[in-house]
């Protein structure tokens, strides 16, 4: 048996300290907590709901408990978790390329390999002879290869060849042969917990974040297998008419992304406009500037729609921003008095929330109903946030839409995130400066935006696009 010709050894333990480290986390975390007081725009209403003692209790805890730290990635968590106290997102810590170097010279994390090298040949004939089908086998993620072995009831997924600093041996997990615990190794070898696995109809797994598609036993994946190990690993945006009554439109990111959605809209534009539904889907799709989205409004409209804005709070940190969108040789002339006529009234209300439109609403109501697409499947899920709830807002007011998967991420009330750097250099935090006039009578925040078919664990994720389908068709 393959299991009993294998054994596993982690040659290589976990270095961590091996040099060491120098995080002042106490000081990273006084100053993160000073600037996010006073300049991030959600702090206000959640110290108001919360109340000071609750405020002052989570505080106390988590400075006794930075007090102790010198590890970068333990005092990142912990100032994530002083964060959390305000809402589950919409705010970023990263480590600084400094901050990097030093743990790149300091080799926290070595690389943990099996204790055999694997004959590729002898494994594959080896996997032709197991009587039932299982996880062992060759997949592949990233364009790299991996083999699964069954060794000590784990499955392991060691790399096949050498790649980039990962050397053939090197593992990328070991799971539990429940499928329900075990240990990924981030590109740093930083391992970290298993909380998410699915095993999809024996061609397709997904470990946390990775998305991995059998490559041996060889398997021809289904179409709808394959659509969903693209949109996974590609960051395309793509789309296709995929079946007499259905275009699909996959869009990765609103960031960023304007000429890539437009050019793929413009390229489907006929067939969208003569097809009786369109599927868009947004998995991952965790948000950017609005505009991303302006050439996929005309298709969702069916009447009038409402957009409640924002006010922004003025500090002199904040209104700096300004001073950057004013240099910006990209900016012309008339954007640049535009942001020079805003800072200023910015600066004259220093401390307070300021409406830079001048109105709470903006109506839009003179859009031209299409005959085609009839009805519009969203698929969304928990990776959603900001922009993209944004448009979920907008979409959600067409009687041609409805929501399908699960509810989104829940970031949108407080939006419009800029950066600053720790004095220590350790980190660059970014935090949020607006917040919406919708709140606090319709919050998205934490709560996220609910669909309206929810698509339950029976209905694995690779088949979300056919039911969708299904369903839409029905109606026609």
């Amino acid at each position: 048996m393959l299991k009993s010709k294998l054994t596993l050894l982690f040659v290589l333990l976990l270095a961590k300290f091996a040099m060491a480290q120098d995080c002042d986390c106490k000081k990273n975390y006084q100053w993160m907590k000073k600037t996010f007081a006073e300049n991030d725009a959600g702090f206000p209403e959640v110290l108001r709901k919360k109340g000071i003692d609750a405020y002052n209790y989570h505080s106390k805890s988590i400075e006794n408990r930075v007090s102790k730290i010198r590890d970068y990635d333990d005092c990142k968590k912990a100032l994530e978790d002083w964060l959390r106290f305000f809402r589950t997102d919409h705010f970023r810590l990263t480590k600084t390329k400094a901050t990097l170097d030093k743990q790149h010279k300091a080799q926290l994390y070595s690389p943990i390999s099996i204790a055999n090298e694997i004959d590729l040949a002898l494994f594959k004939d080896q996997v032709a002879l197991l009587p039932t089908r299982s996880l062992v086998g060759l997949w592949e993620t990233g364009g790299n290869t991996f083999a699964v072995q069954k060794i000590n009831n784990h499955f392991v997924a060691s790399l096949v060849e050498d790649s980039g600093t990962w050397k053939k041996g090197t593992i990328l997990f070991s799971l539990g042969e429940n499928l329900k615990e075990g240990t990924r190794y981030m590109s740093t070898y930083r391992p970290v917990p298993i909380e998410k696995v699915n095993y999809l109809d024996d061609n397709l797994l997904t470990v946390n974040e990775l998305t991995l598609k059998r490559v041996f036993p060889e398997s021809h994946l289904k179409s709808n297998e394959d659509e969903f190990f693209r949109l996974k690993n590609s960051g395309e945006t793509f789309g296709y008419k995929r079946n007499e009554k259905t275009v699909y439109v996959r869009i990765p990111s609103f960031s960023f992304n304007k000429k890539a959605i437009d050019s793929l809209l413009t390229s489907l534009d006929d067939v969208i406009k003569s097809t009786p539904n369109l599927i868009i889907d947004l998995r991952d799709c965790q948000g950017g500037q609005d505009n991303n989205f302006a050439k996929l409004v005309p298709y969702l409209y069916s009447g009038a729609t409402r957009t409640v804005l924002m006010e922004v709070l003025s500090t002199p940190r904040n209104n700096e921003i300004w001073n950057t969108l004013i240099n910006n040789p990209d900016t012309d002339d008339e954007e640049k008095e535009s942001y020079q006529a805003i800072q200023s009234l910015l600066n004259k209300h220093v401390g307070e929330f300021v409406n830079i439109y001048g109105k709470t609403v903006v109506e839009a109501k003179n859009g031209k109903v299409l005959p085609y697409p009839q009805n519009i499947g969203v698929i969304v899920h928990e990776n959603n946030f900001s922009t993209t709830e944004q448009f979920l807002l907008l979409a959600k007011q067409s009687r041609k839409v409805k929501l399908f998967g699960r509810k989104t991420g829940g970031a949108l009330d407080v939006s419009n995130m800029i950066e600053a750097t720790s004095p220590m250099g350790d980190f660059v935090f970014e935090y949020c400066i607006s917040r919406s006039l919708r709140i606090p009578e319709m919050e998205v925040d934490d709560m996220g935006i609910h669909p309206d078919f929810y698509l339950d664990k029976s209905i694995g994720e690779h088949k979300w696009v056919d039911f969708v389908s299904d369903r839409l068709n029905e109606w026609n």
